[in-house]
């Protein structure tokens, strides 16, 4: 589904600059946040396509979940800060190589094998959210309902964390001041991507992998909080970019953003 903004913003993020000449497959990334997910991350490395790079950013487990991705994924690489999920996700995005980049919980809430679809849906759009076929409560309806209302175009599943974007739209979504969000980071990255009016979608019945533990996800106070922000979000247009945190010789990423 394509809101009203459709093609304003596609001229400098077109098909091209994702695929390459003759419209070659994308390289594609998978960032996976993780904090004490040893065995869930176990499952869901084991199930992505090995052609995908991933990047597994870590948010200090104590449970040996850098170990366990090294062993199961040992092409991974591991991204380490200590501060926040949302930290976490802007540190896998910037470590990330690949043309088109796809977030990915790691407790299964998203199947790996729907990557695929998430990708194929950036041929028609910039960025991309996952829908889930659950039940919504009352809370997370009012929460899609205000989403809807502000980007412009339908969100059926506003905690669902699955989102692919393209590469070169990630400079424009303004990203240092989303280090503190870590509720709803995702949907604040699509909003972001509405408002520079670049192409939003969302890709329906998105499955679960079939270890999924299902587990109460939002709470009226983390609703309400999200829909304030979206409610705060400035609608004017803004270039602002972050640097790249500096890979160290293992590979590992340090801490690169300002706690203050």
């Amino acid at each position: 589904m394509v809101g009203p903004r459709a093609r304003a913003g596609r001229a400098d993020v077109g098909r091209n600059d994702m695929h390459g000449p003759g419209g070659a497959r994308p390289s594609v990334s998978v960032v996976v946040p993780t904090l004490n997910e040893r065995r869930n991350v176990e499952r869901l490395l084991a199930g992505l396509d090995p052609a995908y790079e991933v990047v597994v950013s870590d948010g200090g487990s104590l449970d040996g979940t850098p170990d366990a991705v090294r062993r199961v994924r040992p092409s991974s690489r591991v991204v380490t800060q200590g501060w926040s999920r949302g930290t976490s996700m802007l540190a896998g995005l910037h470590a990330a190589r690949g043309d088109a980049l796809v977030l990915l919980d790691a407790d299964g809430s998203t199947c790996p094998t729907e990557v695929a679809r998430l990708v194929i849906a950036l041929d028609d759009a910039d960025l991309v959210r996952g829908s889930r076929p659950t039940r919504r409560s009352v809370a997370d309806a009012a929460l899609a309902a205000v989403a809807t209302a502000r980007l412009g175009t339908r969100i059926t599943d506003p905690w669902c964390g699955a989102t692919a974007l393209r590469r070169p739209v990630v400079p424009r979504l303004g990203l240092p001041d989303l280090a503190r969000h870590g509720a709803g980071f995702e949907l604040l990255l699509a909003f972001r991507a509405a408002r520079e009016g670049l192409t939003v979608c969302e890709v329906p019945d998105v499955r679960a992998a079939e270890w999924h533990r299902s587990f109460p996800t939002s709470s009226l106070t983390e609703n309400s909080r999200v829909i304030r922000t979206l409610l705060t979000e400035r609608r004017s247009p803004f270039a602002q970019t972050v640097p790249a945190p500096r890979p160290t010789v293992d590979g590992v990423v340090p801490q690169a953003y300002d706690r203050s």
